[in-house]
């Protein structure tokens, strides 16, 4: 089990040095801006360590860093950038929080599925719309 677990932080390891270098930063700036040692990012790219959930988060709220493409190598390296509400819409925070939500995978399934179920109940005129 530990050759396992040494490719997977390997194959991790390479995904997180190919979105570096797609993002154009070497490893001491990207160290600087996380404010880590160089070593540490060094570490993560060749395998050595896991990188921190909390740079994880700000590699995807900074660039769009698609997390699931680095831990599995599905999809796209970044996410899709999604249109936003105006900020003049007072529902703005909610709409942006749900936006946000529809980039795990998995709540995207989940709500398109319910967004579907709900369509074809106002098509059967089983639900009113309430426009």
């Amino acid at each position: 089990m530990q050759n396992d677990d040494n490719l997977t932080k390997k194959e991790l390891g390479f995904r997180f040095l190919m979105f570096r270098k797609a993002i154009g930063k070497t490893e001491m700036e990207l160290a600087s801006e996380l404010n880590l040692p160089e070593a540490k990012i060094n570490d993560i790219e060749t395998g050595v360590l896991y990188p921190e959930i909390a740079i994880l988060h700000y590699l995807y709220k900074t660039y769009g860093l698609n997390i699931h493409w680095l831990l599995t190598r599905t999809g796209h390296m970044f996410m899709k950038k999604k249109s936003r509400p105006e900020k003049t819409d007072p529902l703005y925070d909610r709409y942006a929080e749900l936006i946000d939500l529809m980039e795990v995978p998995a709540v995207e399934q989940a709500i398109t599925a319910a967004l579907t179920e709900i369509r074809a109940l106002l098509v059967l005129g089983k639900l009113e719309d309430n426009k």
